[in-house]
């Protein structure tokens, strides 16, 4: 892959995602630091956060004043990721989704239907598990855009070298939907890694040489 200007993690969990990434331009050995994610904090209130938990609210009509999901690209959005779909969610579970990386693994499931929330009603809106988890990889992608790269095209995430962490117990089929997932919000070009590779290569990262002291 072409050498791009950054290089970004993303990590897509069960309760929370996040992004975090090393700006090549700064010199030789750039610092990681988490990227801030814009989202709705409350009803028409948008603060930026580390973490983007990974819950999607998906309101019945009328549930919610005009432009109360509202964020800075898109003023017209009728559904919810992160802070505010975890606080006000709760209160109504069947508007709720949650834990949908499980059930993107869940070889009982059929994780392109839309079988969430799984305690919706008939008339309720739902999402499809692989659905709900582009809609957190797309959220990421779309704050990094309006908040990294708003006007530099070759700075936009889909042009950076991306590595998304994956569960070690995550089979073929989940590996796949998980790219499917990250391909349908857009990025393309990506790796996959196993979590307890990444938090080994942190592990060596933080003790630089002296990791030989500790084996």
């Amino acid at each position: 892959m072409t050498a791009t200007r950054y290089v970004v993690g993303l990590d897509l969990g069960t309760t929370n995602s996040a992004a975090a990434f090393a700006d090549t331009g700064a010199g030789p050995n750039p610092p990681v630091g988490p990227l801030a994610i814009p989202q709705v904090v409350g009803a028409g209130s948008v603060e930026e956060r580390n973490l983007l938990p990974s819950f999607l609210y998906l309101p019945g009509a009328g549930e919610q004043p005009a432009g109360a999901l509202k964020l800075s690209w898109d003023a017209n959005r009728d559904y919810c990721v992160g802070e505010f779909a975890r606080a006000f969610g709760g209160k109504v579970p069947t508007r709720l989704v949650a834990s949908a990386k499980s059930w993107l693994c869940h070889p009982g499931a059929d994780r392109k239907a839309a079988i969430l929330p799984f305690r919706a009603g008939e008339n309720d809106r739902k999402i499809s598990p692989l659905g709900a988890c582009t809609r957190y990889l797309k959220h990421i992608a779309e704050a990094w855009n309006h908040t990294v790269a708003p006007a530099v095209a070759e700075h936009r995430l889909e042009a950076q070298e991306l590595v998304l962490t994956v569960p070690a117990s995550f089979d073929a089929a989940a590996r796949d939907l998980t790219l499917e997932a990250a391909r349908a919000a857009g990025l393309e070009h990506l790796t996959l890694l196993e979590e307890p590779q990444a938090a080994f290569y942190a592990w060596l990262d933080g003790l630089g040489d002296k990791w030989r002291d500790h084996v």
